[in-house]
């Protein structure tokens, strides 16, 4: 089967949830063949100020979910988002997947969290990881530092995962995380990974941009590089089997 996938590489800038969410609806115009758009880690909110990210918290059924979910509906794609969920007295970093119905089919709370912009002391902790199936593709989705854990793409890639989405906010200080560790996970596993980061300035924080879309043999199909732009790139699960044939990890880590 083949599934079409876009990823948005968000140029960070000051400005209202509202206006990202328009950004987001023009991305949806230009890109309507996607099955599916996926933006950076905490887009709603931006990444790395505690003030504005506790302003701008959100329940997983808010206002911009309503807003994001009506964009899905009328352009007929998914959405996975990234913003910054309140629920009772917690703070997770969370992203959530929303269907070309405008249904909610999973809300996803990152469970690793780095010392990196204080995350570890601004959110809680996350528990379970995400599997789904959508149009018959089984995704897993990471947030970021979870991707740089073997062991969680492994478990999701033994559970049948062929796709693993990751959105993140990766500075150009960790270069190493988008140019080899996402790459890695893709090979390792044969899997196709979909690496979603921002580009510019803000809060301090320098972004690496360079998202991409990775093939199960751990080469780039799509590179956003250093811009602002839309990239995409087709999921082709025949793909997967072939290279599973000619490098069978996930067989022989299941019969040592």
């Amino acid at each position: 089967m083949k599934f079409k996938v876009g990823i948005y590489q968000h140029k960070v800038k000051e400005e209202s949830v509202l206006k990202k969410i328009n950004k987001l609806e023009n991305v949806l115009k230009k890109n309507s063949t996607c099955d599916l758009i996926i933006v950076p880690e905490l887009y709603l909110s931006g990444y790395g100020n505690e003030k504005v990210i506790n302003k701008l918290k959100e329940k997983r059924v808010g206002e911009s979910s309503k807003l994001i979910a009506n964009l899905c509906k009328k352009y007929a794609t998914s959405i996975l988002y990234g913003y910054p969920e309140q629920y009772q007295n917690k703070l997770f970093n969370s992203a959530q997947f929303i269907n070309n119905q405008g249904e909610v089919l999973v809300n996803h709370r990152k469970s690793m969290l780095p010392l990196s912009s204080k995350e570890n002391l601004i959110f809680d902790r996350g528990s379970k990881q995400t599997l789904i199936t959508y149009k018959g593709l089984k995704i897993g989705i990471v947030i970021c530092y979870e991707l740089e854990f073997p062991e969680l793409v492994r478990k999701l890639a033994l559970k049948g995962a062929q796709l693993i989405l990751a959105p993140t906010a990766q500075s150009i200080h960790w270069p190493a995380a988008s140019r080899y560790i996402a790459r890695s996970r893709a090979f390792e596993n044969g899997v196709y990974v979909a690496y979603a980061n921002f580009m510019g300035k803000l809060h301090g924080i320098d972004f690496l941009g360079e998202s991409k879309i990775i093939g199960p043999d751990g080469l780039d199909l799509t590179n956003a590089k250093k811009k602002e732009t839309v990239i995409t790139s087709i999921i082709d699960t025949s793909a997967i089997t072939q290279v599973r044939k000619k490098m069978p990890y996930l067989k022989d880590i299941q019969n040592r």
